[in-house]
């Protein structure tokens, strides 16, 4: 039976709602997981409370580890919603289901559209992307700006528009108000080597756009100058301290070895994790890109991927979170492979199977840890680990039976049932959320306290 235009649409808009709804819905279902969460509202919260959106406290000390724009983003988003979780996650929140719709709008301008909506139900019901999507944390705005940097650079290369440099440079700007100097270092380096091998040295001087530049310093300069001005040990803190010490030396006892990420990139692609290593097959479109246009977009997009992933490796600060950022151009990798498999209307490189394998192997040990870790009432966790287990197995078990008799219309269908599978498992996690709620939140005790305590009683934290 032919899969309809119309019914197309209606299954991509249903998807799109039903992502937004995992996304945005059960925000503040949970109390602020400590300590990222409450250190990332509360000096929003100073910052209303006080006027003061130049200088970021915390506990009314100045803190300056981080730049001010999620700040900026959550005082907003306070003053929107009121002082609650919902709005302490949501710009980070919308900061993922944006950076899914952007990578969505890069693969479909160079994959093709049915690829492009593929992509971006990869990248927002990707394990790892989810979980630091609906937290309050720098490191989604940043990986939303450089997203969107590296998007609007290879858009503006492949079609011959300047222009679009000038969204590369505003991104670069925002993303250095999110992070750091690191949203410049990494667009830098992926593009250096995009050029590098493919040999594109005009692109040099097409780069290097002045109006691009000038938007730039508008954006990132007058935060930067005024906090400068009004806290002069700032510029060493945040600039020496924050970026090159932490980079290259011990100094906030985050070191881990340099493989530290690489089995992040597996589990965090759950439960596309069997396509990632289908795009090592011989009929991949990374290993038999269709045409010219195609491998450098492959060239492109595993400079993204992998400048980011050995820039971090290699430093001496690792947190799982660092990583992020480098799951965009391999959803767009992803997504494009399976567009390619849909079209022929074969699976190549076992990824069903290979998904099965690693559902089942998942699935195991999340079950084992519900009765052994410890941590957790088995009874309470096992419901919660079923259900993950359900929507990680269904959707290729599901696919595996659709597709017996070959043809492209199956095949669409198959995609359809991958992603709202996807949807099952990612919303399941949840229930590990408000399970961390009760065991690493201070929302139980500090009601209490605001209940409690007396008008003119201090509160001491330690």
């Amino acid at each position: 039976m032919e899969f309809s235009q119309k019914k197309k649409r209606f299954i991509v808009i249903g998807i799109a709602i039903l992502i937004l709804t995992v996304y945005f819905v059960p925000l503040g279902w949970h109390g602020l997981l400590e300590p990222d969460e409450g250190r990332y509202s509360e000096i929003p919260r100073e910052m209303v409370e006080s006027g003061d959106f130049v200088t970021p406290r915390l506990n009314y000390v100045k803190y300056f580890e981080k730049p001010v724009l999620l700040y900026w983003m959550n005082a907003a988003s306070f003053m929107a919603f009121g002082e609650n979780e919902f709005a302490a996650r949501f710009p980070t929140a919308l900061s993922g289901v944006l950076g899914a719709l952007v990578t969505a709008l890069l693969c479909s301008a160079v994959f093709g559209r049915r690829a492009g909506v593929i992509a971006g139900a990869v990248t927002a019901l990707s394990l790892l992307y989810f979980a630091i999507g609906t937290i309050t944390l720098t490191d989604m705005p940043l990986s939303l700006f450089l997203t969107a940097a590296l998007s609007a650079f290879y858009y503006g290369h492949i079609k011959n528009d300047r222009r679009w440099f000038l969204a590369f440079y505003a991104s670069v700007a925002l993303g250095l108000l999110a992070k750091g100097l690191i949203a410049i270092v990494l667009p830098g380096g992926i593009i250096f080597w995009y050029i590098i091998f493919t040999k594109k040295w005009r692109l040099i001087l097409d780069a290097l756009y002045l109006p691009g530049i000038a938007l730039f310093f508008l954006i990132a300069f007058p935060w930067f100058y005024m906090v400068s001005r009004e806290n002069p040990d700032f510029l060493y803190f945040f600039f020496v301290r924050e970026h090159f010490l932490r980079y290259a030396t011990k100094i906030h006892s985050r070191y881990e070895p340099f493989w530290f990420f690489i089995p992040m990139i597996p589990v965090g692609l759950m439960p596309w994790t069997g396509f990632f290593f289908s795009l090592f097959s011989k009929e991949s479109i990374l290993r038999s890109p269709a045409d010219k246009d195609k491998k450098d977009a492959n060239i492109y997009l595993l400079s993204w991927f992998t400048v980011i992933f050995v820039f971090f490796s290699l430093s001496s600060s690792k947190l799982i979170p660092y990583i992020v950022p480098c799951f965009p151009p391999l959803a767009i990798l992803i997504a494009s492979d399976i567009d390619r498999m849909i079209e022929r209307g074969k699976w190549h490189g076992k990824a069903l199977a290979s998904s099965i394998v690693f559902g089942v192997l998942f699935s195991a040990a999340l079950i084992v840890y519900s009765f052994v870790g410890g941590r957790v009432d088995p009874y309470e966790a096992l419901p919660v680990a079923l259900a993950i287990s359900a929507g990680l197995l269904a959707g290729p078990v599901i696919a595996l039976f659709m597709t017996r008799n070959g043809d492209r219309t199956s095949y669409e269908k198959a995609a359809a049932a991958l992603c709202i599978s996807a949807l099952v498992y990612i919303g399941a996690h949840y229930g590990i959320y408000e399970m961390m709620g009760r065991s690493r939140s201070t929302k139980g005790i500090s009601e209490v306290i605001m209940k409690e305590k007396l008008p003119d009683e201090t509160i001491a934290v330690y």
